[in-house]
């Protein structure tokens, strides 16, 4: 009987896949940027810390800039996949979608707290962070769940505002160890003034 074959071993060396030596690259990048800040990251830097040669990091990135704004786009994606994803799914009450979207808010930025600080909050980062985006997925949510009866938001465009702003205080202000998620879920849903999942309409 032929013996089973393993598993295929991950690639090792100076020849990578595109994908692997992407995500490596772009793990450098972020590694210096939590060291250093903005100021002190150069192309050069980032190859020595990816081990590749300053050539391989110019065949993906053609300036530091590109490299951040790869950071940011990844950042966005953490801060709406999943909420847009939930705003799409049949079945589920709007509070439930409402949960959902501050339970991925929180985890993104703390999860990642310092790149997120050093990528849209320091000189040299973003003028525009993913907060811009998210306000606007959290209009689109108080809108339909106000239209469907669930929440009470007569002016989705203030209370967005006022909800983005103010949940950013419990993350920047809270040790990054302590789950705050329920309880800024609660204040969301007095906010909208949500009924509970369960209450017949």
């Amino acid at each position: 009987m032929p013996a089973e074959r393993s598993a295929p071993a991950q690639p090792t060396g100076r020849f990578q896949p595109p994908d692997v030596r992407r995500r490596q690259i772009l793990d450098a990048t972020a590694a210096l940027l939590l060291d250093d800040g903005h100021e002190a990251l150069t192309i050069s830097k980032v190859a020595a810390r990816a081990g590749v040669a300053k050539g391989t990091v110019y065949l993906y990135f053609d300036s530091k800039q590109q490299l951040l704004a790869a950071l940011q786009a990844e950042m966005w994606d953490r801060m709406l996949q999943q909420p847009t994803t939930l705003l799409e799914q049949p079945g589920l009450t709007w509070t439930e979608r409402l949960d959902g979207l501050v339970a991925a808010w929180i985890a993104a930025e703390q999860d990642h707290h310092e790149l997120y600080h050093r990528l849209f909050h320091e000189p040299g980062g973003s003028t525009e962070e993913p907060m811009t985006a998210a306000r606007d997925l959290l209009v689109t949510l108080l809108t339909q769940g106000h239209a469907a009866g669930e929440f009470d938001v007569p002016d989705p465009e203030l209370t967005a505002d006022f909800l983005t702003h103010a949940y950013t205080g419990p993350c920047h202000h809270t040790r990054t160890d302590t789950d705050i998620t329920t309880a800024v879920q609660a204040l969301f849903r007095r906010v909208v003034a949500a009924r509970p999942p369960t209450q017949p309409h």
